[in-house]
């Protein structure tokens, strides 16, 4: 702000000065007299008619005619010179002292009254207009579920309300809107993608039931579908269907723009399937019988705390302006290498930074995959301007690699926005 207050004052102050140097410069009071210089001429002129004449270039005639003309000329020039002189023009200092009080203060009234943005030049007030806080975003989603309630024959706002539950996390409740929304979900395949997504995310990586059957039809219908190819590929991953999850990901890799962070992440994932398919782990038989789950997949308490990964996130100061207090933060481990889903996630809120996290097996988000049997792991933290988990570009992020399970206060700083 005060960087733009002195541009705005030098900026005045040499509009001013333009504009007033006219008004208060001394004029010439005169100049040199047309009659000294007219008769210098005319001596001239007449001492050219004279040598003319007397060579004998000009007869009688032509002598008296050019005298003639040239004492016409003369005597005209001096009836001007005996005319009274116009007055030398004035200095106008009151003008120029209107101009330097009147001009600040009438761009000051219409910056402030009429045109201008006083807010903008408070970077806190802008920052917390940028986008809702969390609260002002449950209020929004409570009311439109209330709404829905009234009016439940609203696909639309049915599948508004599943997206934004699953944006928020809140995957049951996103289900049941989904279920609420209808054929809605398999007619536009954004809202088919992210019904897709969330049977991904609520089955560790797998997608299944009516779900697997949209993922197959967009496909057939769409092949080059980047967001559909992704989540192919990482639902072939978890299955161990690893030249599957190849074939997906290398064609999702060539629709990627090479300098984009996805594609980095992605080839990380399709060496990690290479790996595993020359190291004999094939896909699964399909007809083979299904092992009996565990009795009980949530660790105990000492066990989370065995491989727990715990530090600091901050934001760096250069992108403090293009964060709102209530943007989404999501803190996650992922292996060093292989798929980007996700072993652990922390969330809270940009107003919270610099805060503290801790990620350990108790937040797995497949009990099969815990955090402290992971081997090398890579620690993100990302600022989401949508609240979408996934990463979009503008979203501001930054992580650590290669960490062990176990580390304890990492400083992890968010110092770089996706896309750019």
């Amino acid at each position: 702000m005060t960087a733009f207050w002195i541009a705005a004052g030098l900026l005045t102050a040499l509009t001013l000065a333009l504009l007033c140097w006219p008004l208060l410069r001394q004029r010439a009071q005169g100049h040199a007299s047309r009659k000294a210089t007219n008769s210098a001429i005319y001596r001239d002129q007449l001492a050219d008619l004279e040598r003319d004449y007397q060579a004998g270039a000009l007869s009688d005639t032509d002598y008296a005619q050019a005298r003639e003309e040239l004492e016409r000329r003369i005597l005209e020039d001096l009836r001007e010179e005996a005319q009274p002189a116009a007055a030398p023009a004035r200095r106008l200092p009151r003008t120029a002292l209107a101009l330097v009080l009147g001009l600040p203060l009438a761009a000051f009234a219409l910056y402030f009254g009429a045109f201008g943005t006083p807010a903008g030049l408070n970077p806190q007030a802008a920052q917390a207009q940028q986008g809702p806080t969390a609260a002002e975003v449950e209020a929004m989603v409570a009311k439109l579920a209330a709404k829905l309630e009234q009016d439940p024959n609203n696909p639309r706002g049915w599948a508004m309300l599943a997206r934004s539950y699953k944006a928020m996390g809140r995957f049951d409740e996103a289900e049941r809107a989904f279920d609420k929304a209808g054929s809605l979900i398999e007619q536009e395949p954004e809202i088919a993608l992210d019904f897709i997504e969330l049977s991904l995310q609520r089955n560790q990586g797998r997608i299944e039931g009516k779900a697997q059957g949209m993922l197959k039809k967009l496909l057939a219908q769409d092949p080059d579908n980047l967001q559909a190819l992704a989540l192919a590929g990482t639902d072939a991953f978890y299955r161990e269907r690893y030249a599957d999850a190849i074939r997906h990901w290398e064609k999702l890799v060539a629709g990627l723009p090479p300098e984009s962070p996805d594609a980095d992440e992605f080839n990380k994932g399709i060496a990690e399937a290479r790996q595993r398919l020359s190291s004999g782990k094939n896909a699964k038989d399909t007809n083979a019988p299904k092992e009996a789950p565990a009795q009980s997949s949530a660790p105990s308490k000492a066990d989370a705390s065995a491989g727990a990964i715990t530090g600091e996130v901050s934001l760096a100061p250069a992108l403090k302006d293009k964060v709102a207090p209530g943007d989404t933060v999501y803190i996650l481990a992922r292996r060093a290498t292989g798929p980007r889903m996700p072993l652990a996630v922390y969330r809270t809120q940009a107003g919270q930074l610099p805060t503290q996290f801790r990620l350990d097996d108790s937040m797995a988000m497949d009990p099969s995959t815990p955090l402290s049997q992971a081997g090398e792991l890579r620690i993100e933290a990302r600022i989401s301007k949508s609240g979408d988990a996934m990463a979009r570009p503008g979203d501001l992020s930054g992580e650590l690699s290669p960490i062990k399970p176990g580390t304890q206060g990492l400083k992890l700083k968010i110092d770089k926005v996706l896309g750019q």
